[in-house]
């Protein structure tokens, strides 16, 4: 009996042991997620409060709070001197500065993203604290939307900046008085401006230091003073790339064939002269690169000077030593010609009209062209006989446009034989061939209309939702008509062309000359094939 009993007391040890050691805390589930962000219940200053003489904020949330992120995102308006040592606590955090505040200042600090609740990382929205070392705080108010230039889309973070007028002011070197981001719809507040007088301007600061760099970065600014004695609203910006910097000569590509010269910007036009008419050698330039191709053989060093200009105008003369590979750093000497390639547009396939206009274009200048080895057929049986007269270079005879009436109704073919051109090199072009259908008028639509507005030059463009340019006219009496419209959806984007040069210009920051003006039409049109739209109106206007 007493046996019995030994063994129910181990087996019961034995199941209790087994059940304890399985045995977990679970946590109990359900509930809602927390998607509350933690809420300021009391700040040292307050908000708003005058004559703070002390050098350390404290903010109190009900709830504990994640501030890893603040020293990164507080922004501190205007800019303080010195550092700041963040010191969280639980649901408190201090920032402690190491130089005093300003006397007499209001100071508005805008804690953006920088403090979370611990748990879900519920961001604090909004959250801003004003306070003056003075007996008044400043109460003014400006506002306003920022913009892109050549898509009229909002654009985030934006570096909105205001400066005190004084008597110069230098965007690449001086720190704004007040500064703030926009949102992402593209609207700014300033709030707690003192009284006087500011330059607005707002640039895209990539590198946030607080200053214009106009090699990389869109700008956009207000031309007049703003006298600011009362709350503004409604002030609109709208972002773009002004390079003003004259251009500079980057760096030299050294070959035995040609030497490059290489610009920090796209060049429109430039002049090239040689110091000694006798050296003159063969160049040709494209977007912001110059090249002059050793031919005759030179070995000596060759002097040219050398002035570029931008499409503001912005100018640069320099002398340009020229010095090619030697000789004898050539491992081989080029013993027969080889076969270059070339572009066109349009490309094969793409529909042309019955009067061709073809733009070829190569990267060494042409010297010669064999007509015989250039065939264009109509309907693939009509010849199209090609001459001089339908051939039109550029002045360095890198680009030719091909402009020819035409009898096909169904497509085109156009080859080009090897050898069809030959370039200065003595290389010869590689065969190519064309075929590219007859636009049909029925499969497009056809755009008429005004422009409401002054009477200045203007640019038209009909641009689809990537902000491509499917059509564009240039107009002196506000009055458009596009043919030939793919069918799509549209917006008009007009240019105001004020100097009346054909091109959207830039201005001058620095001379407070304001870009040309872009206006967009508000509604989407919409264009059908075999459709006409005419009589359509496009209003625009500043406000």
């Amino acid at each position: 009996m007493l046996k019995k009993n030994l063994y129910r007391i181990v087996a019961f040890l034995v199941t209790c042991n087994l059940l304890l050691s399985c045995a977990q805390f679970v946590p109990p589930t359900g509930g809602k997620k927390d998607e509350i962000a933690p809420k300021l219940v009391r700040s040292i200053p307050a908000n708003k409060q005058t004559n703070f003489k002390g050098n350390q904020i404290e903010l109190y949330f009900d709830e504990l709070i994640d501030v890893t992120s603040l020293r990164q995102e507080l922004v501190v308006i205007p800019e303080q001197d010195g550092y700041f040592d963040v010191k969280p606590k639980s649901n408190s955090v201090v920032l402690k500065f190491d130089k005093p505040f300003k006397d007499s200042t209001t100071y508005t600090l805008n804690f953006k993203k920088g403090v979370k609740d611990l748990n879900e990382r519920n961001e604090v929205q909004n959250l801003k604290l004003a306070f003056s070392t003075g007996p008044k705080i400043d109460s003014l108010e400006l506002q306003g939307n920022i913009k892109n230039l050549f898509t009229n889309q909002p654009i985030l973070d934006a570096q909105v900046s205001l400066y005190e007028v004084r008597d110069s002011l230098d965007l690449k070197k001086s720190k704004p008085n007040y500064f703030l981001k926009s949102d992402s719809s593209g609207n700014f507040k300033f709030e707690n401006l003192k009284k006087g007088k500011y330059r607005l301007y707002a640039y895209t600061d990539k590198n946030s230091n607080l200053r214009f760099d106009s090699k990389s970065e869109m700008i956009a600014f207000i031309k007049d003073t703003i006298k600011l004695d009362s709350n503004i609203s409604n002030i609109n910006m709208a972002l773009y790339m002004a390079n003003n910097d004259k251009p500079k000569n980057q760096k030299t590509l050294q070959r035995v064939e040609d030497f490059t010269v290489i610009y920090d910007k796209n060049i429109k036009t430039y002049e090239i002269s040689f110091v000694n008419p006798a050296d003159s050698l063969p160049y040709s330039a494209q977007r912001n690169e110059i090249k002059f191709y050793n031919i005759p053989l030179k070995t000596d060093t060759v002097k040219v000077n050398i002035t570029v200009r931008d499409s503001a105008n912005n100018e640069l003369t320099h002398l340009q030593k020229i010095k090619f590979r030697d000789q004898e750093r050539r491992t081989t000497r080029r013993t027969k010609s080889n076969n270059f390639s070339f572009q066109t547009d349009p490309k094969t396939r793409e529909a042309v009209e019955k009067n061709l206009v073809l733009d070829l274009y190569f990267d060494t200048p042409i010297e010669k062209t064999d007509f015989t080895k250039i065939r264009l057929l109509s309907d693939t049986i009509k010849n199209e006989p090609l001459d001089d007269k339908a051939l039109m270079w550029n002045t360095y005879k890198t680009q030719l446009k091909i402009i020819k009436d035409i009898s096909a109704t169904r497509e085109i073919k156009l080859e080009f034989l090897t050898g069809a051109f030959m370039d200065i090199k003595g290389d010869s072009s590689e065969t190519m061939v064309l075929r590219n259908p007859i636009l049909k008028p029925e499969d497009y639509g056809i755009v008429e209309g005004v422009i409401d507005g002054n009477q200045e030059n203007k640019i038209v463009q009909l641009v689809d939702e990537n902000y491509t340019i499917e059509v564009e006219q240039k107009t002196k009496d506000n009055k458009f008509n596009f043919i030939n419209v793919r069918p799509g959806a549209y917006l008009f984007r007009i240019i105001v062309d004020t100097n009346g040069n054909g091109q959207w210009d830039y201005g001058n920051v620095e001379k407070d000359i304001e870009p040309e003006k872009v206006y967009f039409s508000e509604e989407v049109i919409r264009v059908k094939a075999n459709f006409e739209l005419r009589g359509i109106k496009v209003p625009i206007s500043d406000k």
